[in-house]
């Protein structure tokens, strides 16, 4: 078969078996083939390389055929029985492969084995695996060699070169961008459900960059830095998964407390620093990553004044008194039978009591949620959802109209049984 690479090997040296550098096409780069003892001339050897787009940094493989020549001495029989070079054969002037010696019912498996070395790196592939042969000697001589399970073939990968500075830092900015895209995601959550969603596809994203970023070879003074980097970026993934599983038992509850509590772990700490050795491997480079990255951030404690209205409809003569004898503050919603949006949402902070009147006859049921953080629609942390099980209803005559006392508290022998309701479907 055709070559794109001919190795001249001495007689010596193909029945000893040596190491040969050869200037790989198609820009030359230099890699060493160790051939074991016993190479024949005419064999050719596919090797496969990595191949790095010099304009993207992309990285790809490409497979290299290495055609063995054994040069004999001047005026001396060339090795192996084999004839005289045949033109049109790997080219004009390479020699053509040995005959062969046996019968038409012989199958014959020619293994040629090979070492690459690239940068260091020792590669043994095995072309031929998993194959049982019967050989037998004729009255003539001949050797046959009967194959029963057919030949396997092993890919073999050596090293990808390093990547120059620029296309180093092109890697760099990929990952980052897909990461910042995924945080912008969970920040945008508004529900634990939400939250937990996110946090799960943040972490992958994580998983995925990192895995992408392993793979590449950086520059030579970025190495250390880099492979801290992608080590850190690991441990954040796993500390996502806390953040997914706080979600899930509404210790945050909002896309933003999932973002705090993310900028303090461990995680982030050393992500920061893995970041800041980056950026001073190479002074001249300055590696940039991790703008995705959210600030160290305090949890806040926003509260509204006691008897806030966060929405209100008036027009009856109907009161509502509400006792929260609990020590976390309460959002209380009125809404009316058919409605999905609250006639009236009164805020009533911890151990405080509210009278809300003006309510307009009808049948209201009654939602409450409560927790800690009120970022302006709902609570961020250590949120509960949850609704009375018994509607509430509204009515005024000419003398007299209706008053109705909640007490929040749970009280033994009270006569108000409530029910969790799921965050996705509570009115607000």
């Amino acid at each position: 078969m055709p070559a794109e690479v001919v190795v001249d090997l001495t007689a010596a040296e193909a029945a000893a078996g040596t190491a040969k550098t050869v200037a790989v096409p198609p820009d030359g780069t230099p890699v060493m083939i160790y051939f074991p003892p016993g190479a024949r001339d005419g064999m050719v050897q596919n090797v496969e390389l990595p191949w790095v787009d010099p304009a993207t940094g992309a990285t790809s493989r490409r497979t290299v055929a290495v055609a063995i020549r054994v040069v004999a001495p001047a005026g001396a029989v060339p090795p192996y029985g084999t004839p005289p070079p045949v033109p049109g054969y790997l080219g004009a002037g390479y020699a053509a492969p040995p005959q062969r010696r046996f019968s038409q019912r012989a199958k014959v498996v020619a293994v040629a084995l090979g070492i690459v070395l690239v940068g260091g790196i020792c590669l043994v592939p095995t072309l031929f695996r998993g194959s049982d042969a019967d050989t037998t000697r004729n009255a003539a001589g001949d050797v046959t060699t009967t194959t029963t399970t057919p030949a396997t073939e092993v890919t073999t990968t050596a090293a990808a070169p390093p990547l120059d500075p620029a296309a180093f830092q092109s890697s760099l900015d990929a990952a980052d961008k897909e990461l910042a895209a995924a945080l912008g995601n969970l920040r945008k959550a508004t529900t634990p459900r939400a939250v937990s969603g996110a946090a799960d596809a943040f972490a992958q994203a994580v998983q995925t960059q990192a895995s992408t970023l392993s793979g590449v070879t950086a520059p030579a003074a970025a190495t250390a830095a880099h492979s801290d980097l992608v080590s850190a970026l690991s441990a954040l993934e796993s500390e996502l998964t806390s953040v997914s599983s706080s979600a899930d038992s509404r210790s945050v509850c909002t896309g933003g407390s999932a973002s705090a509590a993310l900028s303090r772990a461990d995680a982030a700490a050393d992500l920061r620093s893995a970041i800041t050795a980056l950026a001073a491997a190479d002074p001249a480079a300055k590696y940039r990553f991790g703008s995705f990255l959210p600030a160290v951030t305090k949890d806040q404690n926003r509260r509204k004044a006691n008897g806030t209205y966060l929405s209100r409809t008036t027009g009856g003569s109907g009161e509502l008194k509400i006792d929260n004898g609990n020590k976390v503050d309460t959002v209380i919603n009125l809404v009316k039978s058919g409605s999905k949006k609250p006639s009236v949402s009164v805020y009533i902070r911890g151990n405080k009591k509210v009278t809300t009147g003006r309510i307009k006859d009808g049948t209201y049921q009654v939602f409450m949620s409560s927790g800690a953080d009120w970022d302006g629609k709902r609570f961020s942390r250590d949120c509960r959802f949850s609704k009375f099980d018994s509607p509430l209803k509204f009515t005024t005559t000419s003398s007299q109209y209706t008053i109705w006392e909640l007490s929040l508290k749970v009280q033994l022998g009270g006569n108000a049984s409530s029910s969790e309701v799921d965050p996705d479907s509570f009115p607000g």
